[in-house]
């Protein structure tokens, strides 16, 4: 379920013992009573919400939506935690190559490595996307870049005068700047 649509949430019936509404006052008391939460944790303890016990792919993905939808997010244990979130999905749709293309060179090698977090980091504090919920670290910086096999400077890399790699466009526009005179 796409985040920035209206759309309407359900709960399947062969899955669930209760409606929307009704989940997300459970969530929402859950998460006032231990103040964090993870979607296993949540239907071992409210296991009387779910027709069988446990929680499946459907389960959890509706869990999920609702939870996206109560903004109860921000105290999942499991936000953003590859194979576990629904909006570690959406990170793939909300960064795409076009946002991409205009950054670092390593930034783009992580790209194509899929190595999302690295690259949703420098997007998120570059102000390019800014995907719900998520809480960016500091961008990674060149040494790091380089550590980890992503560095491939260009001659904008070499203009930059910290390793930080937010000054890669200031950079650019020097270069520009510069040729251009």
């Amino acid at each position: 379920m796409p985040i920035n649509r209206k759309e309407t949430l359900y709960l399947r019936e062969e899955y669930w013992n209760c409606t929307v509404d009704e989940l997300k006052e459970e969530l929402k008391s859950f998460v006032d009573e231990f103040k964090s939460y993870t979607p296993d944790w949540f239907a071992e303890v409210k296991f009387h919400l779910l027709r069988h016990s446990g929680l499946t792919l459907e389960t959890r993905d509706d869990f999920c939506a609702v939870s996206i939808e109560s903004k109860q997010c921000k105290q999942c244990d499991d936000l953003y935690l590859a194979k576990q979130c629904l909006l570690w999905y959406r990170l793939f749709d909300i960064i795409r190559w076009d946002i991409v293309s205009r950054a670092p060179p390593c930034i783009r090698i992580s790209y194509k490595n899929k190595s999302i977090k690295t690259v949703a980091n420098f997007l998120k504090k570059a102000n390019l996307v800014s995907p719900p919920f998520y809480k960016a670290r500091a961008p990674p910086r060149c040494g790091n870049m380089s550590k980890w096999g992503h560095c491939k400077p260009d001659e904008y890399c070499r203009a930059m005068q910290t390793d930080n790699l937010l000054e890669y466009n200031k950079a650019r526009e020097r270069v520009k700047t510069t040729r251009s005179t």
